[in-house]
């Protein structure tokens, strides 16, 4: 991209959006910019950052063969990596800003969020979306000269290629509006940016209003990741970080 044409999407993005990418860009994908002089932190004493191990484990980045199915939600790790009460830093408010954005842009107001959201994302060329057998991963980005490409794992549930599909969404974002590092191989190269993606995927599939109402009336785990079309983890998840169990 030109200067000058990186320079115009800047005047014509959010001031709150630019701050986003801004951090992204100051980074180096393997920890947060904004560990050391956080204020969110030093007043509620958690952040993923000090926890890399374990919310890479429950959002499965650091091991593709853990099968989600047998994980117990209710005792061991899973229940520890996220506590009971604990507050988003700046990164991921600004995250959860930019699902609101596109939520709001579609006029998407009820559970369960269509995929074709994607299709109103700022990015150009246009976004093309691909099945295939993945032996390591579920989902990958491709840019090509005529658009970007999102591969999902074929092997994968619908429930678990949506969730895969805005994580990868939110990667092609971040390259289009910043230069964020990426998770070639391994765990620690990019990792950070890649529980961002996460974050974005959680956020605009499960908006912690909806998540909010939904849970006062369904009140079980099961159902909800019915309603919103996602896999149940990703659902335990969203109503802890909401502290609702």
């Amino acid at each position: 991209m030109s200067g000058e044409g990186a320079e115009n999407i800047m005047q014509n993005t959010p001031t709150w959006e630019n701050e986003l990418w801004s951090y992204l860009s100051s980074g180096d994908g393997t920890s947060c910019p904004l560990h050391e002089a956080c204020k969110v932190r030093r007043s509620c004493g958690w952040c993923f950052d000090d926890h890399a191990q374990e919310i890479g484990a429950l959002y499965g980045i650091s091991t593709f063969s853990a099968d989600e199915n047998e994980i117990d939600v209710d005792h061991g790790l899973i229940k520890h990596a996220f506590p009971e009460h604990w507050a988003p830093g700046r990164i991921f408010q600004l995250v959860e800003m930019l699902a609101t954005k596109y939520l709001e842009k579609t006029g998407t107001t009820r559970p369960p969020v269509p995929t074709e959201l994607i299709r109103c994302f700022d990015v150009s060329p246009s976004i093309e979306v691909r099945l295939l057998p993945l032996k390591a991963y579920h989902g990958a980005v491709w840019h090509l000269e005529d658009g970007w490409v999102i591969y999902l794992n074929s092997n994968d549930t619908p429930y678990r290629q949506r969730l895969s599909l805005f994580h990868e969404a939110f990667h092609i974002l971040a390259h289009s509006k910043a230069t964020p590092v990426f998770r070639k191989r391994g765990i620690s190269e990019g990792f950070f940016n890649e529980i961002l993606a996460d974050y974005f995927a959680g956020c605009i599939l499960m908006p912690n209003e909806w998540v909010k109402e939904k849970w006062a009336e369904v009140n079980d785990l099961r159902r909800m990741a019915e309603i919103f079309h996602v896999t149940e983890l990703a659902m335990w998840i969203q109503l802890r970080t909401n502290g609702l169990i």
